[in-house]
């Protein structure tokens, strides 16, 4: 069983289905999921600023999804602070990651995918994969 922190935008393709949807329910049955307080306010907060573009049937559904995923997985508060994403929003899954010692970020999201494994290094994520969806499944499925 792995230690996984899943990507907002993961989150929200989950709600197209796909392989962001299988990677979900696969991590959520059957590895560890971590998340935080500060990771859902984001994706609270995405989700009312996407409520005009995905109509009412969708917006209504995430929020489901989001209720969902935050009662099936492990929240924590990180101790740690993280500062080597150039998207500073990006930095508080790495801290998470830090905080639980996760196997695996799963992330569509450039700014995490393009961080060098020496600056993982550097902030003591010497184990963390980061990873995409496909990458994930074509590992766990």
């Amino acid at each position: 069983m792995a230690k996984i922190v899943i990507d907002a935008n993961v989150i929200v393709s989950s709600l197209f289905g796909g392989n962001p949807k299988e990677v979900l329910l696969l991590a959520l049955t059957k590895h560890s999921v971590y998340s935080s307080p500060k990771i859902k306010k984001e994706l609270i907060e995405l989700t009312e600023r996407l409520k005009d573009k995905l109509g009412k049937e969708k917006y209504i559904r995430l929020k489901e999804i989001i209720e969902s995923i935050f009662l099936l997985t492990l929240n924590v508060n990180p101790r740690y602070k993280i500062n080597i994403s150039r998207d500073p929003k990006d930095n508080s899954y790495l801290e998470i990651c830090k905080e639980v010692e996760a196997d695996y970020l799963i992330t569509g999201d450039k700014d995490l995918l393009e961080i060098p494994k020496k600056q993982l290094t550097e902030v003591s994520l010497t184990k963390l994969k980061i990873i995409n969806p496909k990458d994930f499944l074509l590992k766990f499925r």
